[in-house]
């Protein structure tokens, strides 16, 4: 199963109000729950947080990652993961930034300020990376094609990217692991020694499969996650390295070739361990040796309160100590038909829906997005929160000054918006039915069926409902729902005629 696959019913299975994470997600059965309680001011997670590819934001700059980071501190969290390869100028290796050059981090750095901006509110800041793949470091095979990773059948992996595009590397080249080595300390100690620690998400996609990699699966990429930690560890002993847990189990790896053997490392307890639903499931022998673990999943940004709901309550039943789902967000020129979609080529992605040069300069801070911070918030604490709890917490979060007569329509229209907002979302673009053009080349390349059809016209039909229910709102939250849902419909209209999917 590849990850889109896995993510797609993960989300699938929330959006159906399952309420649960399907069983491919867990690798061990859940713990009992019975007697945890919630503490007050954290809830039932000592950690709290967002992991965000900061690389693949290039429309937003000091001022705006400053406005936005004083928001989501709002959200009680107490870690970020900021993605940064491919994001701050390299001076070793210039090559890593050199196809993300208009990024105001590139242009002139500022991450250094953001880190001790953030750790000033209380919140830990860590690195994240790939090793061998992803964001930056896939571009160093343009100079070097010998560097490619390889398939099973000895030719080169696919090129691939998200706005990086590129070869994964093949870690058995001794020049490619010096290469790794040099890019990641010029990082951690060179650029951002200040940082808290490290994320290192490992290689789940592309990875070689060469004779020497496929007989040792992951053997180099754990000798660099150890040696780099060991560095870490020596500067900073206090420092939060967190690692998936591919390297401990003993276990394939989802989505790698049958071939490769399992891999059993030892486990330094020092360690703090990412499960997700796409390659790192939960893992209950290792959740207990871990110092810290953490859950990170999508439902943020592509699912609805339900999914939040349902992502805390996993982590929570297997042990997970930590809950940082994905707040991701893209504002680059496409430049290659990501997703299987050329229709973006030439245009700049729209962070969570919203336009980057206005709106979207701040995309976590739009009502759908605000929505899903505020499940965040409030699950992360109560896990077991019912919906109807939650929607009181929305009427108090967005509703203050709206009489009691208008409140449950004003919330339910609310829930109803994010919904629609993120209904069929993948990583590179909200819902399709919010660009009317898109929708049109994404139906007719897929041979969209009836059914589908009509279920985005009940969406379309339920913002053309809220547009007039609220167009004579003067603002707050019931003008925000206007706005945002009479920009979708009026998109839709065509000479006056009512707004219809065709």
């Amino acid at each position: 199963m590849t990850r889109r696959q896995s993510l797609s019913l993960c989300l699938a299975s929330l959006a159906a109000g399952h309420g649960n994470i399907p069983a491919v997600l867990a690798a061990d059965e859940p713990r009992k729950s019975a007697g945890t309680k919630p503490d007050p001011d954290g809830g039932v997670f000592e950690l709290r947080g967002y992991y965000i590819t900061f690389m693949r934001m290039p429309a937003m700059g000091w001022p705006e990652w400053r406005t936005a980071l004083d928001a989501l501190a709002e959200d009680g969290i107490n870690l970020l993961v900021m993605w940064l390869p491919g994001g701050f100028r390299s001076k070793k290796h210039p090559l890593t930034w050199q196809y993300n050059e208009d990024h105001p981090n590139v242009r002139q750095d500022f991450m250094r300020d953001l880190i001790t901006y953030v750790q000033g509110k209380g919140i830990r800041v860590l690195l994240g990376f790939t090793p061998f793949g992803y964001d930056g470091v896939n571009r160093m095979a343009l100079e070097h094609p010998e560097w490619r990773a390889q398939k099973e059948d000895g030719s080169p992996v696919d090129e691939f990217g998200i706005h990086s595009w590129g070869w994964s590397l093949c870690p058995a080249r001794a020049e490619v692991r010096e290469f790794m080595r040099s890019y990641l300390r010029e990082m951690v100690f060179d650029f951002y020694p200040q940082a808290d620690g490290l994320m290192v998400e490992s290689s789940d996609y592309n990875v070689c499969l060469c004779p020497e990699c496929r007989a040792k699966p992951y053997e180099e990429e754990f000798r660099l996650t150890r040696e780099i930690s060991q560095e870490v560890w020596k500067a900073k002993p206090e420092a939060l390295i967190l690692v998936y847990p591919h390297y401990f189990t003993g276990r394939s790896v989802p989505g790698l070739a049958a071939s490769a053997p399992a891999v059993r490392q030892p486990f330094d307890p020092r360690w703090g361990l990412v499960f997700t639903p796409h390659s790192a499931h939960f893992d209950a022998d290792l959740i207990r040796q871990a110092s810290h673990t953490l859950y990170s999943g999508p439902e943020a940004v592509l699912g609805t309160p339900a999914g939040v709901a349902a992502g805390a309550r996993a982590a929570r039943d297997h042990g997970v100590k930590g809950y940082l789902p994905s707040l991701e967000a893209f504002s680059y020129q496409v430049t290659r038909p990501e997703g299987g979609e050329p229709y973006f080529i030439g245009r700049r992605r729209l962070p969570l829906g919203q336009d980057p040069e206005k709106e979207g300069r701040n995309p976590w801070n739009s009502l759908p997005c605000r929505v899903q911070r505020l499940a965040v918030r409030a699950f992360s604490r109560q896990p077991d929160l019912s919906m109807g709890q939650f929607s009181q917490q929305v009427e108090k979060a967005f509703f203050a000054e709206t009489s009691p007569a208008s409140l449950p329509q004003a919330v339910a229209d609310l829930l109803e918006l994010q919904r629609i907002w993120t209904f069929e979302a993948e990583w590179y673009w909200s819902s399709p039915l919010l660009d009317p053009d898109f929708f049109k080349s994404r139906a007719r390349r897929l041979a969209w069926p009836a059914d589908k059809l009509a279920a985005y016209q009940r969406n379309l039909d339920t913002l053309r409902q809220i547009a007039v229910r609220w167009q004579a709102s003067p603002g707050g939250t019931e003008r925000g729902m206007f706005q945002l849902a009479d920009s979708v419909v009026q998109r839709w209209s065509h000479a006056g005629e009512p707004a219809q999917v065709r």
